[in-house]
Parts: structure tokens; C-alpha cells; sequence
């Protein structure tokens, strides 16, 4: 099992308060977000991780460098992270993860680690982490049918539809991988760069079973705005602190 980390942005809605700093490495306390989901890779004797970088990439670079603890670290540039989006971002790591088994990760995902657990346990070749609540305008939503299947995925569905959000997190079989690519290319193609990934995903559903796991029991916030970075260190991260799940 690998790993891929998309951690290329810009985070233009974080600004001015990062301006210099790449959003995954924001301390969240002791550590970066990056380097809290590398502990947790490495809590599941995950080996390998590519990360795509794009904005201020020398930062994380230096800071992770080609080894983290136990873990092989690889890198792939976007050059275009200012114009494109996570679909050009996991289109440029498809000769990494291609006919592989892999762990996917937005890098400004704050989680306790055993979410990863959750996904890995999941009797699915395919399983992405869903909470189950109520979604705005601005998440990406899935809907499920009665056995969990994921039938749409994207943020332009019907809130009242939908069983909740997909954190960011997910696990993707070997199986799917080269529909996945193509369904990547066909967005590119038709100018859609600035899409984010799920678009692609949402292209497979009719051909493959991805699953939602409910993981809403599990602290996690995606940081996006100012907000969502308060949050983060004032009432997240002190519940995976104290998390026993």
C-alpha cells in the first residue's frame, strides 16, 4: 500500500495569514499538518508516500526531505498549481500509484490517525471517509444507496440528498486505477483543470464500487478558511488528543 498526498496549492483563502508558509506546513501545536499525516502513514507501516508539490515547494521539501522516520518520500511538481486544481494535481502521480493499491490525502487534513485504520479495516477495495451530518454549498457531498455504495460525489449535489461530506481521505483499489486516469485525462481534456479530483471519481461510479465509511465518530477538520484553522487548534486537535476510539 502507498500513498499520495496532494499538497500543491496555494490556500488563497488563508491569506494573509500564511502567506510565506505552505498550507501543510501550518503547526497545529507541535507539528505540521503534513508531519501529523506522515505519524499516522507510519503508524500503519505505510512505506512509500508521493507528494505533489507546487507553491513554495522548496519548504517542504526541505523540511521533509526523501526520508520521514521509516518512510521513502518521492515528489511530483505541479508547475501549474496556480491554474488547476486537485484533478491536474493526481493526473501528474498516475505513473506512481497505477495499478497500485493506494491511500489518497488533501494535506490540509487534520485527523487522529485511526481514521486511516477505519479505511484500511473496511471490507471494500475502495473506501473513502465520509462524515454523516448535514452539508453546505461548499463541501463535497456523496450520495449512497442502502448498501453504502457511492452513486454521486461532487460539491454541485443537492444537500438533501446527500449522506454527508468526503473528508479527504480515502482508499482506492489497484482494480480501478486506469479507469481512474482516464476519467482524470477526460477532465483535463475538456479544460476542466481547475476541477477538483472527485469529478473524476464521480466518472467511475457506474463501473466500479467505491464505499462510504462513516468515520463522524473520528476528530478531523479540512482547513480552508481562517476559521477553519481556529477551529483546528482550539477544538479539534485537543479531541484527538484525547480520543480513544
Amino acid at each position: 500500500m502507498k500513498a499520495v498526498i496532494l499538497a500543491a496549492g496555494a490556500a488563497r483563502r488563508l491569506a494573509p495569514m500564511i502567506n510565506s508558509t505552505p498550507k501543510c506546513l501550518i503547526k497545529i501545536r507541535d507539528k505540521s499538518l503534513l508531519e501529523k499525516q506522515l505519524d499516522a502513514l507510519q503508524f500503519y507501516g505505510i512505506e512509500e508516500t508521493l507528494i505533489v508539490v507546487g507553491y513554495l515547494k522548496e519548504q517542504i521539501i526541505e523540511k521533509i526531505g526523501n526520508r520521514y522516520k521509516t518512510m521513502n518520500i518521492s515528489y511530483v511538481e505541479n508547475p501549474l498549481f496556480g491554474s488547476t486544481n486537485t484533478v491536474y494535481s493526481l493526473w501528474l502521480a498516475r505513473e506512481y500509484f497505477a495499478n497500485q493499491d493506494f491511500l489518497y490525502f488533501n494535506a490540509d487534513v487534520l485527523f487522529h490517525h485511526s481514521l486511516i485504520g477505519r479505511l484500511l479495516e473496511a471490507p471494500h477495495e475502495t473506501a473513502m471517509g465520509v462524515e454523516v451530518k448535514h452539508c453546505g454549498e461548499e463541501e463535497v457531498k456523496v450520495i449512497v444507496d442502502d448498501k453504502q455504495r457511492i452513486r454521486r460525489i461532487g460539491k454541485k449535489i443537492n444537500p438533501a440528498d446527500c449522506l454527508g461530506e468526503f473528508v479527504g481521505i480515502a482508499k482506492f483499489g489497484a482494480s480501478l486505477t486506469a479507469d481512474l486516469i482516464n476519467a482524470l485525462k477526460a477532465v483535463i481534456d475538456e479544460g476542466q483543470q481547475m476541477s477538483f479530483f472527485e469529478a473524476a471519481v464521480d466518472r467511475i461510479l457506474d463501473r466500479h464500487a467505491l464505499y462510504a465509511v462513516d468515520i463522524s465518530q473520528i476528530p478531523v477538520i479540512e482547513i480552508d478558511f481562517p476559521e477553519d484553522l481556529e477551529r483546528a487548534r482550539q477544538q479539534i486537535y485537543p479531541k484527538i488528543v484525547n480520543f480513544n476510539g
